[in-house]
């Protein structure tokens, strides 16, 4: 049997062919003589043979030379032999030798060929034929080629796939994008989705980060599960991606749409409690929407954010118009930016008047943008901009600052009301920003008043209540604003002791002899009052509506009645004003 040791995958040989499995076949003695101790020994004695039938030739040479007429033709004949016998030992002994050093040196080449194969980043294998150190040798190589590519393996997966849900990852879903783009027929089309799960953080927040990942996992089954001919990835926390290629140019898209929103039309059970799962899902269209991979993901992008826009559990196509928008909503950003680097903004102020004192009692603060090409930006469009891209907090800190700052050049000592976001209230620095604005302004703390609404509870009850009472021990009076509109407004009263209630606008503006707000403010006024709270009423603008409020026994109010939101300089003037008459505001029902 002969003793082969060869390369899989290697460059060929000088000699010899490949065969169809790419190997490379050689011929091989077919000479063994066991282990390699063995066959050196097989070849010590051959080359000791050489010797000998060297010397022998030679003497036989030298015998045939002897000049003797008595014996010369026996001298002859006998040298003569003595030559042939060692010759032919000598070429026996040579060819037994030379096939002993292949069976060494040629599986030593074939494996530096196998090596060099590996380090060039190709597969190569080495076949074993024997026992031998040699074969054991070639069995150590081929084990650790395959412990090499079995962590190359790992590698790669660990570096395209989830961890968690084990669908592929950003990278993956992004090449086989790429390559379903590039196999695209015409007339036939791809389909991209963005998937945002709905209050996946309530998840978290309220069953565990561990029911958070099982509830992950449900849905990346749920979503292979539904659509089977599509490729589903997981790009962040709670958002998933699917990637439908090859749809026939008639096929029904919106049934695609169906399909994505029905994985989610479920409950799960979670730790024994039942969760309800909901998905916000944006989708783009090949070639429609963009042919190459990043354009696709980008129209689904801004088409989830129309989704979410939308309200929770819904699903929206891709359009043109969506991608008008995101270049405006992104220029007003870096316009946003910029007035905040170059304290583009300005502050104006609206009066609040005291019904039970008939006197101005404060201002509060309110942030325009003079836009230098689109004129005053209304607080609605840019202020929930500030508050996604998490500018919030510059201009809610500049705001502070400036309010303090212009309330204490004020004639008289009227209080400033600003208002804060929800996401200034999560900020630990917070009680900081309004310790470092007084101090620098010298305002004292009972001339602010901070302004919150009831969805700054919603975010995080714990953090806004420790921030409420530092700042409430400086010295800071705190509003809650909007009140009646939340449906836990009479929770946050019990959590919290406010220094003021404002009455949302909407019951203000709902008054009327036959209607029922009449009923609502008396009842919140009652309720404040016995909780030692006082109460103000926004939006006021018809005087019979300041009728109604003095009577249910509302303490004060805010709206165009008293006076629109004024420039600071307007603010000196009013207050000068209310001065030369007698310092009061006189209205009568």
């Amino acid at each position: 049997m002969p003793r082969r040791i060869l390369p899989k995958v290697s460059p060929p040989p000088e000699t010899g062919s490949a065969d169809e499995d790419g190997r490379v076949s050689r011929e091989r003695s077919t000479l063994h003589f066991g282990s390699l101790r063995a066959r050196i020994a097989v070849i010590l004695a051959s080359l000791f043979g050489m010797l000998v039938g060297t010397l022998v030739v030679l003497f036989a040479v030298g015998i045939m030379r002897i000049d003797s007429d008595a014996i010369g033709a026996t001298v002859s004949q006998s040298g003569l032999l003595l030559f042939v016998i060692g010759a032919a030992e000598l070429m026996v002994v040579l060819a037994l030798g030379i096939a002993l050093a292949r069976t060494i040196t040629a599986p030593l080449a074939d494996l530096l060929r196998a090596t060099r194969s590996v380090s060039r980043g190709r597969k190569a294998h080495v076949q074993v034929e024997s026992g031998d150190e040699i074969g054991k040798l070639a069995e150590s190589f081929n084990a650790m080629v395959d412990a090499i590519e079995a962590r190359e393996r790992r590698i790669t997966h660990v570096a395209l796939h989830d961890a968690l849900t084990g669908l592929p990852n950003r990278k993956y879903f992004v090449e086989q994008l790429d390559q379903a783009l590039a196999r695209r027929r015409d007339g036939a089309r791809v389909l991209v989705a963005y998937i945002d799960l709905d209050d996946f953080k309530m998840v978290n927040d309220t069953l565990g980060h561990a029911a958070g990942d099982r509830l992950l996992c449900d849905v990346a089954r749920q979503l292979q599960a539904e659509l089977p001919e599509g490729v589903i990835a997981r790009l962040s926390g709670d958002e998933f991606a699917a990637m439908i290629p090859a749809i026939p140019a008639r096929a029904d898209l919106a049934a695609f749409g169906m399909r994505l929103q029905g994985c989610f039309a479920r409950d799960i059970v979670l730790d024994g409690r039942k969760a309800e799962t909901s998905a916000s899902i944006g989708i783009a269209v090949a070639p429609e929407d963009g042919a190459e991979a990043s354009v696709l993901l980008k129209n689904a992008d801004l088409a989830l954010y129309r989704a979410k826009q939308q309200g929770k559990a819904g699903h929206h196509f891709f359009e043109t118009a969506l991608d008008e928008r995101a270049r405006m909503r992104r220029q007003l950003e870096l316009d946003l930016r910029a007035a905040i680097r170059d304290g583009g903004f300005a502050l104006h102020f609206q009066p609040l008047y005291s019904l039970s004192e008939e006197r101005l009692t404060a201002f509060e603060a309110l942030v325009r943008w003079p836009h230098p090409t689109l004129g005053l930006v209304a607080p609605g469009d840019f202020i929930p901009l500030a508050e996604e891209t998490g500018l919030i907090m510059q201009i809610g800190e500049w705001v502070m600052r400036e309010a303090c700052r212009q309330a204490m050049a004020w004639p008289e000592p009227l209080s400033v009301a600003v208002n804060l976001s929800a996401k200034q209230f999560l900020s630990p620095a917070l009680p900081a920003m309004v310790v470092h604005a007084l101090a620098a302004s010298g305002l004292p703390p009972q001339r602010l008043e901070v302004e919150i609404t009831e969805s700054a509870f919603a975010a995080n009850v714990e953090k806004t209540l420790e921030t409420l009472h530092a700042l409430q021990g400086l010295g800071v009076r705190i509003t809650l604003d909007d009140f009646g509109t939340g449906y836990t407004s009479l929770g946050h009263l019990r959590l919290f002791p406010f220094n003021k209630l404002k009455i949302d606008q909407s019951f203000v503006q709902d008054i009327a002899p036959t209607g029922n707000a009449h009923a609502v403010i008396r009842a919140i006024t009652t309720l404040a009052d016995a909780l030692g709270i006082e109460t103000l009423a926004e939006g006021v603008e018809e005087p019979s509506q300041l009728a109604v409020l003095r009577r249910e026994g509302c303490q004060q109010i805010q709206g165009y009645l008293l006076s629109r939101p004024m420039d600071g300089a307007e603010v000196r003037a009013f207050i000068d004003d209310q001065r030369a008459r007698a310092s009061v505001i006189r209205l009568r029902a």
